[in-house]
């Protein structure tokens, strides 16, 4: 009968091998997903992105009456009346019949403008051909100037003509760029010259304002 005797020390090497192969293999499969493995997070949350605003206030104020104050984002369209005046004859005037405050109260620079909306005559006398007595708006001269320590003139001329007119900034040397919280006030000063024809007789003429304002 043959015996086969085994090396001690062949035997450790085996079983350190053995044990070498099963720790590569563990290795492997934590590193290729197979079981659990350590990990780290960071997050970022509530990242925001706020606008600037443009807006503005109108504060109106007829020649002897009550001041109006509106805003764009309350009541642009329920603006006070800049004037009211009566009992106009030819020769009438110049005469200052009322004020209007715009401030820029956005939080973003702006640009701003005057332009007349509408021009229209109401109230013709009779005795007159009634197709051509609108002419009181066209006859009214306007003049509107500047809050300016030296009073700039925005426009002058024949009411019912008046377009698009950019406006300063006060005191800024003509600026047209008004900054956040910026104010001027514009004077309007009305006139009928001598020269009316009857045509503005019984007449009435109502006119609309726009105040616009853009990002600078």
């Amino acid at each position: 009968m043959s015996i086969v005797s085994r090396s001690p020390r062949r035997d450790r090497k085996v079983r350190a091998g053995m044990v070498l192969v099963l720790v590569l293999a563990g290795t492997a499969l934590i590193g290729w997903g197979g079981l659990a493995a350590w990990q780290a997070v960071t997050q970022n949350n509530g990242s925001t992105a706020i606008t600037d605003g443009v807006h503005m206030q109108n504060v109106a104020t007829p020649t002897g009456g009550t001041s109006t104050t509106c805003t764009d984002q309350t009541s642009p369209s329920g603006c006070g009346v800049i004037f009211t005046v009566s009992n106009i004859t030819p020769g009438y005037g110049p005469s200052a019949v009322g004020t209007v405050a715009i401030t820029n109260t956005g939080s973003e620079q702006a640009t701003f403008d005057v332009s007349l909306k509408s021009a229209a005559v109401t109230g013709a006398d009779s005795f007159w051909n009634a197709s051509t007595d609108t002419t009181l708006c066209s006859d009214l001269q306007l003049t509107v100037t500047d809050g300016e320590t030296s009073p700039v003139t925005v426009y002058t001329g024949s009411l019912s003509a008046m377009s698009a007119t950019g406006i300063a900034v006060k005191d800024s040397g003509g600026s047209a760029i008004w900054p956040s919280g910026a104010t001027n006030t514009f004077t309007f000063t009305l006139s009928l010259p001598t020269s009316s024809p009857n045509t503005d007789e019984d007449s009435t003429c109502t006119a609309d304002y726009t105040w616009g304002e853009s990002g600078a």
